[in-house]
């Protein structure tokens, strides 16, 4: 066991000292963290700074996501109500289906143009947000490192979700910190050394399952570094050389190309569920008085689950206006 080690696995009379609750100020817990992982405060200072700050919400978030919820509730009943009209002459339960995925469509591309639009106006929080969500993450995987067994699996899956958050963050540190212009020939060094570092960053996530004690903590690590650093500017040099050997980069076009294709592959999987629904209720030859027109309905949804799961769903739902 070397000296850090030996300093963070404590001995059962110091278990009670200065140990992560979660009643404790974010400011308190960061603190206890950086003594968990044989850290100074005076290495982050400006981390520190802006956990002290805290996050400051626009004064005109509510009313924007009010003013989304209005216009993606009209926009998607206008949208749907237009396909359904122009569907008349087909099966009702057709143009029924295409009316709603019509809406729902309408709805995702709102709620998508709005988080982008909100982030853009938003500057301070789109440049902070690395530095937060990162602190947040670092704090979730000392918690996973401290629990107990029974515990442990609920914490592992708040890291996963604080990680998703985190990752595009870093890969878009040289456009947020907003130290160069969009010309500048640095911005490519600078994504090339992001695309390493969130590859780094999700070597020691995946390394989780084989050794949680050790993949968490450096995990750990490198996010202190990683957000210390980026509060710095450093979006160069968010970790050393050293823990970037032997690191599959992670490209954002590929990130998107690949949730891309699984979005379109959920709604073509809900298109095909409500036609598959529509025509095995016509083979079927259910009696007229059960509610078939519900059945491309409850097929679409099927169908969406089974090609991306609840979870992916539950994405796409976030991503409604007012959410």
């Amino acid at each position: 066991m070397t000296l850090d080690e030996e300093r963070y696995y404590r001995t059962p009379e110091r278990q009670g000292e200065r140990r992560l609750t979660r009643t404790m100020s974010k400011q308190v817990a960061y603190d206890v963290v950086l003594d968990c992982l044989s850290r100074a405060p005076d290495e982050v200072p400006r981390t520190r700074a802006l956990i002290g700050a805290g996050e400051k919400e626009p004064w005109w978030n509510s009313l924007f996501g009010l003013f989304l919820a209005v216009l993606g509730t009209y926009g998607a009943y206008a949208s749907g109500w237009g396909v359904y009209v122009l569907l008349q002459e087909a099966p009702r339960a057709v143009a029924i289906a295409c009316g709603v995925c019509t809406g729902l469509v309408w709805y995702v591309l709102m709620g998508a143009a709005g988080i982008s639009l909100a982030n853009r106006l938003d500057r301070a929080g789109r440049r902070d947000g690395l530095v937060h969500r990162g602190t947040d993450t670092v704090l979730a995987c000392v918690r996973a490192l401290e629990a107990l067994e029974a515990e442990r699996a609920g914490l592992l899956q708040e890291v996963d979700a604080l990680y998703r958050r985190i990752e595009p963050r870093v890969l878009l540190a040289h456009r947020t910190r907003r130290t160069m212009g969009r010309s500048s020939p640095r911005r490519t060094v600078a994504r090339q050394h992001a695309e390493l570092v969130a590859g780094a960053l999700r070597r020691d996530l995946c390394r989780v399952d084989a050794e949680p004690q050790e993949a968490l903590r450096d995990l750990a690590g490198k996010l202190v570094t990683v957000c210390e650093r980026y509060a710095e500017g450093r979006v160069g040099q968010l970790l050393p050389e050293v823990d970037l050997e032997d690191v599959e980069p992670v490209t954002l076009a590929r990130q998107r190309l690949r949730e891309t294709a699984h979005m379109v592959g959920v709604i073509v999987a809900m298109f095909c569920g409500a036609l598959a629904a529509w025509l095995g209720c016509r083979v079927a030859g259910l009696p007229s008085g059960l509610p078939l027109d519900l059945a491309p309905v409850v097929g679409m949804v099927l169908g969406g689950l089974l090609a991306g799961g609840w979870q992916r769903m539950v994405r796409v739902a976030e991503l409604l206006p007012g959410q």
